[in-house]
């Protein structure tokens, strides 16, 4: 129960096999109050009522991240209902797979508003929230080994994760004044739903038989949830402007075929 009564903000917690769901599921096992944020409103009433069922409070808040407004109304409302937010966890984004060449305009600005303009505005209006109050607080940037290094058909995604690195150290340096942990967990490639074309499914087919991995399997949602609760955590009161890896030894390197 290291999180008994504190306020957890978590964003992108809709999707039933994505990360931000996870989280907060994780949260709410540990005793904490979740305010749950997506643009998908029927997903996120379920997620509440999942928190819920495990005998913790939580409240649901319908808010497209990239909309300034939208995240005042919803930093809000966690307010009205809980008085105070203590932790918030940056999930929310999407990824789909298009060669360089054929990214438009159009694709490039929503990837951009809500992976990056997302976190920076639920961030910056926590952070202030914080701030006003007197300092302390956590928050976890949801990232991707993708910051490190991009891949076929995905450089638009790869740049906002990069981006969300970036930003992640530039809050840790700023708020630190204000005792304002900020740290990121960069996941690998994890078995969700938020990847859906036909063509990227094949992919994820091979990856769930065969995962390029040393740790020999494709990783789940449930896998990043220990090391956002620990970031937000007080066992990682000396620890800002951190990343964990969470992808099962892929960044570590290459690995030989194996030996009889």
């Amino acid at each position: 129960m290291r999180f008994q009564d504190k306020v957890v903000l978590v964003t992108g917690a809709a999707s039933d096999r994505g990360m931000g769901r996870a989280v907060a599921l994780g949260f709410a096992r540990e005793g904490a109050k979740l305010a749950l944020i997506d643009v998908a409103a029927k997903g996120l009433e379920q997620a509440a009522d999942a928190v819920r069922a495990l005998g913790a409070s939580a409240i649901a808040v319908p808010t497209d991240v990239s909309q300034r407004d939208a995240v005042r109304r919803a930093v809000a409302c966690t307010l009205d209902a809980f008085g105070r937010i203590d932790i918030a966890v940056n999930v929310a984004g999407f990824c789909t797979f298009r060669r360089f060449l054929d990214i438009d305009d159009e694709l490039w600005d929503r990837i951009m508003a809500v992976n990056v303009k997302g976190y920076f505005l639920v961030g910056q209006e926590v952070a202030r929230h914080m701030v006003e109050r007197g300092g302390g607080g956590k928050i976890v940037n949801i990232t991707s080994i993708s910051a490190e290094e991009s891949g076929a058909e995905k450089v638009h995604y790869a740049a906002t994760k990069a981006a969300t690195k970036s930003l992640t150290l530039g809050m840790a340096l700023e708020l630190a004044r204000y005792r304002i942990n900020v740290n990121a967990v960069a996941p690998g490639m994890i078995d969700t739903n938020i990847i859906k074309e036909p063509g990227i499914l094949k992919l994820v087919d091979y990856e769930r038989e065969h995962s390029s991995a040393p740790w020999g399997r494709m990783g789940v949602a449930e896998d990043v949830v220990g090391a956002v609760l620990f970031l937000a955590s007080d066992d990682a009161e000396y620890i800002t402007g951190a990343t964990i890896l969470v992808d099962g030894g892929l960044s570590a390197g290459t690995l030989l075929p194996p030996h009889e």
